[in-house]
């Protein structure tokens, strides 16, 4: 007892020693309902486990089953919101990664597409003709010519002379014959 009684002092910070019987008197009270409490605690403990049921009223059972089945209710709508936080994440990050995902995919065709566009003129450079490119727009709008950024160009040198600019003068064959 007087052990019990050291420890409750320690742990209340009072160590000081009780100068009168009515302080010890004192003590040892608090110390049995605190006794009474913790069996108490051990009781309701027990029930919510499930052991000792045998000396349990039907009333008593009727409460004890009440609050297991609000403690029950409680923790499934605490899962239930924790489900609901995780499939609202997942779903955010789902939209994320297609948004992502489509980001990427477009990047990849206009990369292809310049791709294409750099090798149709690299193939049109090598053998001496200018494509027209047609940018891609809406149905409903015509398409316009659009001139490679990489444009260089060409200027033709005819190897024969204009001949508009020389006058010709055609032979007059129906007066040198009649003569």
């Amino acid at each position: 007892m007087e052990h019990i009684i050291r420890r409750y002092k320690i742990a209340t910070g009072t160590d000081q020693i009780p100068e009168s019987n009515d302080q010890l008197e004192q003590m040892q009270g608090e110390l049995k309902r605190m006794q009474r409490e913790t069996l108490s605690l051990e009781l309701s403990l027990q029930r919510y486990t499930g052991e000792d049921l045998n000396s349990v009223q039907f009333g008593d059972l009727h409460e004890l089953e009440q609050k297991l089945e609000n403690a029950v209710n409680k923790v499934r709508e605490r899962k239930f919101e924790l489900l609901q936080q995780q499939i609202d994440n997942l779903r955010r990050k789902g939209k994320m990664l297609h948004d992502e995902n489509e980001n990427l995919y477009h990047l990849l065709k206009e990369n292809q597409v310049a791709l294409d566009h750099q090798a149709a003129l690299d193939q049109h450079q090598q053998i001496g003709i200018i494509p027209i490119l047609w940018e891609e727009q809406p149905s409903s709008v015509l398409p316009q010519a659009t001139l490679p950024p990489l444009f260089n160009p060409y200027r033709l040198q005819p190897t024969q002379p204009n001949l508009q600019d020389f006058s010709l003068q055609l032979p007059d064959y129906g007066t040198s014959m009649s003569s």
